[in-house]
């Protein structure tokens, strides 16, 4: 049976934010928080920034995420590059941070973490209760969890603000779907997947090849692939492509070598730059930190 989806509309959000659409986005990123691979780590970085004002401490807590899949998840009936600009207002605003991926130059999936210490501290001078907020930052695995969390002292001021009314809380039921590429930047886990790239790679094209080894040109052309240090999933799934759309002009025709698949995701890989590339000119977004800057 389908899972049905969620969207939130909560009040200290729509203050906070000034806008009913990015309060939706940005609740439902908050909402992947317990669902990263490094949800621990997240939670004791901003436990830590939280008491000891670490404010440019933004290591763990990064998940990849598309404008299509979060436009598909908030159900706010807008275009994937609506998303963009309002994903773009919240992180203006600090209350997100926005990066490319810093280990895989190529992939243009854009990265994005919650600063929940700038939206506590924000929502607390507004005079909203941030409870809720400091409960979520506990966690079970780590002793360190069950310390008191205490805001440092800030100015309370009425809630409603500028005759904004109370907004009630709104559901409609949703849960959104988890794919691959909907995961937490762990770099411990990166660095697995670089270990195990040849081999995964290896086994993938000699099951559907069905080759019994590996040739000196083949091992090859693999190493030229890992060399572009482009995401596993990526180049498994255009290893699989590439055998899919393979029409043999004959019965005795068959991919003979890795090579002609090598070629085939490079061209992949190209054609993705390049709808990257429209998508920076459509959002006019391109990232300008010195640690992130675009490849190439």
């Amino acid at each position: 049976m389908q899972k049905i989806k969620k969207a939130v509309i909560r009040e200290d959000l729509f203050v906070l934010t000034g806008s009913m659409e990015e309060a939706i986005i940005l609740g439902q990123l908050i909402y992947w928080i317990d669902r990263m691979k490094d949800a621990d780590k997240y939670k004791l970085e901003e436990r830590e920034r939280l008491d000891n004002h670490l404010a440019d401490s933004f290591k763990h807590g990064w998940i990849y995420k598309k404008a299509e899949e979060l436009a598909e998840e908030v159900m706010l009936g807008v275009s994937p590059n609506t998303i963009r600009k309002y994903l773009g207002n919240i992180v203006e605003k600090n209350y997100v941070k926005r990066r490319n991926n810093p280990r895989y130059k190529w992939d243009k999936t854009l990265q994005y973490r919650v600063n929940l210490v700038k939206i506590m501290l924000d929502l607390s001078s507004l005079g909203y209760p941030i409870d809720e907020y400091k409960q979520f930052l506990r966690s079970e695995k780590n002793d360190a969890s069950s310390k008191q969390i205490v805001l440092p002292n800030v100015e309370k001021v009425n809630s409603k603000l500028n005759g904004c009314a109370a907004i009630p809380e709104i559901t409609t039921e949703i849960t959104p779907k988890i794919n691959s590429e909907t995961s937490s930047s762990n770099e411990d886990e990166i660095d697995i997947y670089d270990s195990n790239q040849f081999e995964l790679i290896s086994k993938t094209y000699l099951s559907l090849s069905k080759n019994k080894k590996l040739s000196s040109n083949d091992e090859k052309a693999i190493k030229d692939v890992v060399g572009e240090n482009w995401e596993t999933h990526r180049v498994i799934g255009w290893i699989k492509e590439c055998f899919n759309n393979f029409k043999p002009k004959h019965k005795l025709d068959n991919i003979r070598s890795f090579r002609y698949v090598a070629n085939y995701i490079f061209d992949q890989a190209y054609k993705f730059e390049q709808e990257v590339l429209e998508d920076e000119q459509a959002t006019g977004y391109i990232v300008q930190d010195e640690y992130f800057q675009r490849y190439g």
